[in-house]
């Protein structure tokens, strides 16, 4: 009977020393850790984004402004090559025209009606190749943060909106003047939502559903919205849905 306080005591002792263990284990977590524990434990393995070599996805977008009244809907259809080489066309109706962004994995095409653009509108292929690039960076996360050349690093943990506890990650790339922070759920690290900062303009960017039929959890529905620094949201700027309709 008199071991009886002793082993409570060993219990209570091992207890705060597991305690401290993990605890310590998590705040070494480094950013490209976390990226890495999201794919292998929430977004299907990493492993299993590299089998994949075609994506073929439809995503419609309703724009607002600021008043909350409906601007456009545009919807588009994307045909990527994933690999060995990336490549990429977008689809789309707007107004009488069929207009269509195409790149070989070289260069960049826009075809409007079936007429090229001519090479010399500089301008306008720039615009249609970070249009198509900034596309699949999106669509195609968080594969590409493990993979690009990017300047992660941990801001420590946020709470959002929702009331969910996330690590919040800030992403720097080279040449680049746009910052993106992504949040990623402590418990389960599903990628939630991202920020990204524009000039001066910062957008957030709630993912509200993701897609199961893939096993990637990749991005059905986002919502973004136009906000200041501090996260204090202005107004709905953009809704997105996506509909994968291939992927092989």
């Amino acid at each position: 009977m008199n071991d009886l306080p002793q082993m409570k005591h060993k219990l209570v002792f091992i207890a705060i020393i597991f305690g401290v263990f993990a605890f310590s284990c998590e705040s070494k977590l480094s950013a490209e850790a976390i990226i890495e524990k999201s794919l292998e434990e929430a977004h299907g393995g990493k492993s299993q984004w590299e089998t994949y070599k075609i994506l073929s996805y439809e995503k419609t977008t309703t724009f607002y402004d600021s008043l909350g009244k409906v601007e456009n809907v545009k919807k588009q259809t994307f045909q990527n090559t994933l690999q060995p080489k990336f490549t990429s066309v977008i689809i789309w109706t707007e107004g009488d025209d069929e207009k269509r962004l195409v790149y070989n994995g070289e260069d960049t095409f826009v075809v409007v009606n079936g007429y090229q653009v001519a090479a010399t509108d500089t301008k306008k292929i720039a615009t249609a190749h970070k249009e198509i690039m900034g596309a699949h960076y999106v669509f195609w996360q968080p594969y590409k943060l493990a993979t690009d050349d990017v300047s992660l690093s941990l801001e420590g943990k946020v709470q959002l909106d929702d009331g969910s506890e996330v690590y919040k990650i800030k992403a720097v790339y080279p040449n680049s003047e746009t910052i993106w922070w992504y949040y990623f759920d402590t418990e389960t690290f599903l990628l939630k939502e991202n920020l990204v900062k524009h000039g001066t303009t910062y957008s957030q960017i709630k993912n509200i559903q993701h897609e199961a039929k893939t096993g990637l959890f990749l991005n059905k529905e986002r919502k973004s919205y136009i906000i200041d620094s501090t996260k204090n949201q202005k107004y709905l700027r953009a809704h997105y849905h996506y509909n994968i309709l291939e992927l092989k």
